[in-house]
């Protein structure tokens, strides 16, 4: 029997390769496609899959949102982060949001099938530049060695100022809007402002997503 594989992924070219991939395959067979959050949520309520191939970079919705709501609504299936970042905020927050396999997009080619029977048979499919880097984040907690990030740095090509900064801190711990206002001493109009304009910076359309960025961007622990 095939694997059912729903895959989620926006980009219409890299998502005809990946249908014609498992379409050649005896192993595997598509059962839903989604390009968005409207389509995605309905491939997941429909819990007809075995895998979901998500892909981190959607445009309306954060990818490990998704993988969170698989493990939620299908805790029999399995999630696959297939994607364009290989860096260490995307892998470990795919990982610990329920992932068991992350491959970047050059595994987009025949092989790919055995890496997500691989992932259907309970193993962890990882391309060799992200397993290294899990084996060097491994190592240095070992070591008792933190990443650092040159905040001020990233803020500078965010194009982010200090207020902006403060504000986005303050929304990324959870504080509503009038709190932040009161803590900063502008008002809630002002905090309104900020916001837009760190969405706008960040390329996210909400708190949540612009709490998620900042991480990404290093700007605050996970």
């Amino acid at each position: 029997m095939s694997i059912a594989v729903a895959i989620v992924e926006d980009d219409a070219a890299v998502l005809k390769r990946i249908v014609e991939i498992l379409a050649a395959s005896s192993f595997c067979r598509v059962a839903a496609v989604a390009k968005n959050r409207s389509e995605a949520l309905a491939a997941i309520l429909a819990n007809r899959a075995d895998l979901y191939l998500i892909d981190l970079g959607l445009p309306d919705v954060d990818g490990i949102d998704l993988i969170r709501l698989i493990r939620e609504k299908c805790p029999d299936a399995r999630c696959v982060v297939l994607s364009t970042f290989g860096d260490s905020k995307h892998v470990m927050r795919s990982l610990r949001a329920g992932a068991i396999g992350y491959l970047l997009k050059d595994e987009i080619q025949p092989s790919l099938v055995d890496k997500l029977v691989s992932a259907h048979n309970g193993q962890a499919p990882l391309s060799p530049a992200v397993a290294q880097l899990i084996l060097d984040r491994v190592n240095a907690l070992e070591n008792h060695v933190r990443p650092k990030v040159d905040r001020q740095k990233v803020l500078n090509e965010l194009g982010m100022g200090q207020r902006e900064w403060e504000v986005l801190r303050h929304l990324v711990e959870g504080h509503p809007i009038v709190e932040i206002g009161q803590r900063l001493t502008i008002s809630h109009h002002t905090v309104n402002q900020h916001l837009r304009s760190i969405y706008r910076k960040l390329g996210v359309k909400s708190r949540a997503m612009a709490a998620n960025a900042a991480r990404i961007h290093g700007l605050v622990d996970d």
